[in-house]
């Protein structure tokens, strides 16, 4: 019950400022929608259910791909946004927990959890979103590392060494999507098959306001003492104008991808 808590006050820092939080996190790559298209996971008429849709940066891509979406959203301020932005869209907005919803029907193609599923209590998430896919339904998970240990960048380097100096507590840790092995383990476990597992690689370049505007909206540091929070802002933004005008930040989205009852999918294999 405690770890299941604290992973819900965590999630809920985000829907405190949900307007900085749309216009400082940069979107997910084209490459992403791309992935699932061609697998045949998203398609025109498609009923996706988006798990922690956030300020609607996938959402505004599943839409655009002729979906109908219904976003199920924790926080009121989110949630709220959802509805302004997208009101004349086939989007439905269901303000809760993922965790606990049991009013959802068994009636979705695809599943999709944007820099999401890793908030909610894995294996039991992963069982309940398979029970409201259709029978050959899709899971769509991924996230994006900011800093690509395969490109290191004088930007990385200086923000290193001020993450160290400040500790916030596990943003130097190793990311989780980078851990195949376990979250391949949990999709199987949950009798997802046909896993795909894509790595996308890209880069942002920011001015130094827009890379402190970004690394607040990060639960570690939101969730700091506001002077120490306050301080590591500062000195990232220091670190950032020394480096001119402009700094580039490599990033990695890790994507799974999963179906439920592959073989069904396949007429030669029923």
């Amino acid at each position: 019950m405690e770890v299941a808590h604290s992973r819900l006050r965590r999630r809920e820092l985000f829907d405190a400022d949900a307007d900085s939080y749309r216009s400082s996190r940069p979107g997910y790559p084209q490459q992403v929608y791309e992935l699932l298209e061609q697998a045949g996971a998203l398609r025109p008429g498609a009923h996706v259910l988006e798990i922690g849709a956030g300020s609607g940066q996938a959402t505004c891509e599943l839409l655009a791909r002729g979906t109908r979406v219904c976003a199920v959203e924790l926080g009121a301020n989110f949630a709220a946004r959802l509805r302004a932005e997208f009101n004349d869209r086939p989007l439905t907005v269901i303000e809760g927990d993922f965790d606990s919803l049991a009013r959802l029907r068994a009636d979705f193609d695809l599943a999709v959890c944007a820099s999401s599923l890793h908030w909610l209590d894995r294996d039991t998430a992963l069982w309940k979103i398979g029970r409201l896919l259709r029978p050959t339904g899709w899971i769509a998970a991924w996230w994006t590392v900011y800093g690509d240990p395969a490109k290191p960048s004088p930007f990385r380097t200086a923000l290193n060494a001020v993450l160290r100096r400040h500790r916030p507590a596990g943003v130097l840790a190793v990311p989780g999507p980078f851990d195949r092995e376990s979250w391949i383990g949990a999709l199987k476990g949950a009798s997802f098959g046909g896993i795909q597992v894509k790595t996308l690689r890209w880069s942002i370049t920011m001015p130094p306001q827009q890379v402190t505007r970004l690394y607040a909206t990060f639960a570690a540091v939101r969730e700091l003492p506001e002077p120490d929070r306050a301080l590591l802002l500062r000195d990232i933004e220091t670190a950032a104008e020394a480096l001119g005008c402009e700094v580039t930040e490599h990033c990695i989205t890790v994507v799974y991808l999963a179906q439920k009852n592959p073989l069904r999918a396949n007429p030669r294999e029923k």
